[in-house]
């Protein structure tokens, strides 16, 4: 009985214990099978979004082609200021393969701002040089987005001491122009490569002096040698046999070198008409093209243009001629009048340009022109003051509303945004504000040749500071200053003590960046 007892105990202890270890089993198989479920729906999910984004990366492919070929160096920093994108140029531009991670302050200049602000600053290369860029950023989540346009001048390819060049317009009886004479403080063809050369005649034949032999690889069909009176005619007959055009500088009467020219200048200041008329006889009388030099005001082009000259050269394009008699000056002052008005306010800037619809459209069309290679287009007024900022849009609409003016000459404009500009970069270390006062100096040095009026009528009707109207009409105070300097360097007076390099690589800079921004606001 007893053994009955203890073997029926040991039965039940066996069946419980056989009843927990099968719901144990079963609760682990429900548990496998569930893991298995999620897991299989993670899994669906994931292979989701990897096709998500493979689409999207397929979808981005031609933009990140864009990107790797773009010679603007496209960055983003996070909100501490760390790189964590960097295009390719960046490395071309700095030198160095290990941007990613690095500090954006570590690259800059310690006296240029980091991140944040559109302006002019200095990028640090790998070699311990600085690279002079022109950067604009935007908000992106807590940190920045930017683009680094290298202005760096590039070096002259040879070390000569012949660096500083400045460009002088060759324009027709129709104040177009139609080449540049590249005016150096030494040998140009020397110091410059051919492609250097061409670059900065911006797609226009080029008139360079003969100083020395000509490289080979010089491009003439869009290169004109000048040379002086005392050139021998053995190397002309020489230079033409190679397929050179030739310009005979200074004519004085000599005629040997007149058979192998197609060009001849005249120096036309303190020249009367009789005096001019003798001169050119013997060239016109060959059908050579005739080109006034020093031409100094729009008088004395119409005198040369009615002796017979074809194309001019000196300062009178850049004053009032009367021609126009000012048409077009009273709305365009007008709308100037109010955007150069420094305190404007957002909605006042949004007011003054939405209400002039040319205005606004030319405004538009040229920030959504690859010269701001901006993220996205831009459709309203208001985006582009949310995203670029009120300065900014406001030094812009200046320029478009300068060159809106009714039949203001191309080269005008260009005269313009070059001065503007070069002040500004003459201006580095000065505040943000001040280099905005030396570009808007710059920049209405040829108001009055814009408008056909003169300057004290441009000024009048402008909210200018004693500051800027007394730089503008007698290059007084440290605007003035900068301004006389500029329009000296601009002259081919180059500057004959002290190292040049600041002012030659200034103008160069910014002359690249005015053909730029010019070929836009056209």
């Amino acid at each position: 009985m007893i053994l009955a007892v203890v073997l029926a105990v040991v039965l039940v202890v066996v069946v419980v214990a056989a009843a927990v270890a099968l719901r144990r089993l079963r609760a682990q198989r429900d548990a496998v099978e569930a893991e298995r479920a999620r897991l299989a729906a993670e899994g669906e999910a994931l292979r989701a979004q990897v096709a998500e984004l493979r689409d999207e990366v397929d979808g981005l492919t031609p933009y990140r082609d864009a990107v790797d070929t773009a010679e603007d160096w496209l960055w983003t920093v996070d909100e501490a200021g760390t790189l964590r994108f960097s295009s390719p140029a960046g490395a071309a531009l700095l030198g160095r393969d290990d941007l990613l991670g690095m500090p954006l302050a570590d690259l800059t200049h310690a006296d240029d701002p980091a991140v944040g602000w559109s302006g002019v600053l200095r990028r640090k290369h790998a070699d311990g040089s600085w690279r002079t860029v022109d950067s604009r950023s935007v908000r992106s989540g807590r940190g920045w987005q930017g683009v680094d346009r290298d202005l760096t001048a590039a070096p002259p390819a040879k070390t000569l001491p012949g660096v500083a060049i400045v460009r002088s317009p060759v324009v027709d009886g129709l104040r177009e122009v139609v080449a540049y004479e590249l005016i150096g403080d030494g040998d140009v063809l020397a110091s410059f490569a051919p492609a250097a050369l061409l670059e900065l005649g911006a797609g226009r034949t080029v008139w360079v002096a003969l100083e020395g032999t000509p490289p080979p690889e010089l491009d003439r069909t869009r290169t004109v040698l000048e040379l002086t009176p005392s050139a021998s005619p053995d190397r002309a007959a020489t230079l033409k046999a190679q397929g050179f055009a030739l310009a005979l500088d200074e004519f004085d009467g000599a005629t040997e070198l007149l058979e192998h020219c197609e060009i001849v200048k005249f120096g036309v200041s303190g020249r009367d008409d009789d005096e001019l008329r003798a001169l050119i006889a013997e060239p016109a009388s060959r059908g050579l093209e005739l080109v006034a030099t020093g031409v100094a005001t729009g008088d004395e082009f119409t005198r040369c243009r009615l002796l017979g000259f074809s194309h001019f050269q000196g300062e009178f394009f850049a004053r009032p001629s009367g021609e126009r008699g000012g048409a077009g000056a009273g709305a365009s002052l007008q709308a100037l009048g109010e955007l150069t008005t420094s305190n404007a306010s957002f909605e006042q800037l949004e007011r003054i340009i939405g209400a002039d619809v040319g205005l606004s459209v030319g405004l538009l069309r040229h920030v959504n022109s690859a010269f701001f290679a901006l993220p996205r287009k831009i459709d309203t007024v208001r985006e582009a003051l949310t995203l670029l900022g009120p300065r900014a849009v406001r030094r812009w609409a200046t320029v478009v509303a300068l060159s809106s003016v009714a039949e203001a000459p191309d080269q005008l404009v260009a005269l313009a945004l070059l001065r503007g500009r070069m002040c500004e970069l003459l201006g580095r270390g000065m505040s943000e504000e001040e280099r905005d006062r030396l570009f808007t100096v710059g920049l209405f040095s040829v108001a009055d040749a814009l408008l056909d009026v003169n300057m004290e009528q441009v000024l009048e009707t402008l909210p200018f500071s004693d500051e800027i109207t007394g730089a503008l009409l007698r290059l007084e105070g440290p605007l003035g200053r900068t301004l006389g300097t500029v329009l000296r360097y601009e002259q081919g007076h180059f500057p004959e003590a002290g190292d040049p390099t600041e002012l030659a690589e200034a103008y160069l800079a910014a002359l690249k960046w005015a053909d730029d921004a010019g070929r836009w606001v056209a």
